[in-house]
């Protein structure tokens, strides 16, 4: 690894969940595309995110690879974070929000053979039909899946917001599901809490935020613009399925895609086209309104997808948008009073 100069023309990228997945394809993908990028794995465990940074670093020799720990679910270790980041660097190009946690204990084996027939293809998109941790609060008091796959990020924009302008038009690119559905979400438990399925719930209010987040951009003539991407179907640990089932998943998604189901990525770096594609191409050739998707052809070739959000609410939005800014300075000034009480 080489050590980041102040230069302005150096592009910078922060990836969460960069270890494995998505995320490590998502940086595969950046140097392919700009090797001299600056990019900065933002993991919660050192060890992987070093196992990571090794891998990448024999595939890219001369890439400018940086590891900064952060834990999504804590509000403290996020604002550690960012400020870290902005001592280090200058400005920052784009901010890849991939990370995301799915607590399970089990499998709906009913549901699961009644979607098998009934809609495979769904079942094959969705996890729908595993039993989803419920009521379940971190140590800040939060429901855990919805602070690691959307609090946490949110609090990351809020502080990285100075660096992304100062990139002359940063990019936010907000990692959704294809089970993102409007349904699943309510506004009134937006932390998803009483939801059955907190991770898809989780996954909608991404797509709240990413979108509905550009109206305030706009508003404040902030030159950063915020997407949904999605990564399709990957075949990752998330979950903490057992490995026999993750195996035979596998053989699935290559059935599935081999019948034209474009979804079915299954691999990290297929599953990161999208985010890569918004973080790169032209702004004039982009919508924010549409959520951009990878996708592969059944004989392996992978391409981006877009399409309009389904049923997206510009008032749920707000809302979703506005509960989480209140909770932020709740926390940012909580945690600042407890730091001058202890000088």
């Amino acid at each position: 690894m080489t050590s980041l100069e102040k230069n302005e023309s150096r592009l910078v990228a922060i990836v969460t969940g960069a270890n494995s997945g998505v995320g490590f394809g998502i940086v595969q993908r950046l140097l392919e595309i700009h090797p001299g990028m600056t990019v900065v794995l933002a993991c919660r465990n050192y060890g992987r995110a070093s196992r990571a940074c090794t891998r990448l670093l024999a595939q890219f020799p001369t890439a400018d690879i940086h590891i900064e720990l952060v834990d999504l679910s804590s509000v403290q270790s996020v604002l550690e974070f960012s400020q870290r980041i902005i001592v280090k660097y200058p400005h920052v190009n784009s901010l890849f929000l991939n990370a995301a946690s799915l607590s399970t204990h089990g499998i709906r084996w009913g549901d699961l053979f009644w979607l098998f027939f009934k809609d495979p293809v769904g079942l094959m998109e969705s996890s729908s039909a595993t039993l989803q941790v419920r009521n379940e609060f971190n140590a800040d008091g939060m429901c855990a899946m919805f602070a690691s796959n959307v609090f946490g990020h949110y609090v990351m924009t809020r502080e990285l917001e100075p660096l992304l302008e100062a990139s002359g038009g940063g990019r936010i690119m907000w990692t959704s599901s294809p089970t993102a559905e409007k349904k699943l979400f309510n506004s009134k438990d937006w932390q998803g809490l009483a939801s059955e399925l907190p991770y898809e719930a989780s996954k909608w209010a991404c797509d709240l935020i990413g979108i509905g987040s550009n109206s305030r951009y706009q508003e404040k003539r902030q030159k950063i613009l915020s997407y949904s991407t999605s990564p399709g179907v990957v075949a990752s640990s998330i979950g903490n399925l057992p490995t026999w089932i993750r195996r035979l998943r596998i053989l699935l998604h290559y059935l599935f895609r081999f019948c034209g189901v474009a979804s079915q990525n299954i691999t990290g770096y297929k599953g990161a086209i999208a985010s890569v594609f918004v973080s790169t191409e032209p702004p004039t050739l982009l919508d924010y309104r549409y959520r951009y998707t990878s996708a592969t052809s059944p004989w392996g070739t992978s391409y981006v997808a877009a399409s309009p959000v389904h049923d997206f609410d510009y008032d749920s939005a707000r809302d979703l948008i506005q509960n989480c800014e209140i909770t932020y300075q709740m926390w940012k000034s909580r945690l600042q009073d407890k730091v001058a009480e202890n000088i």
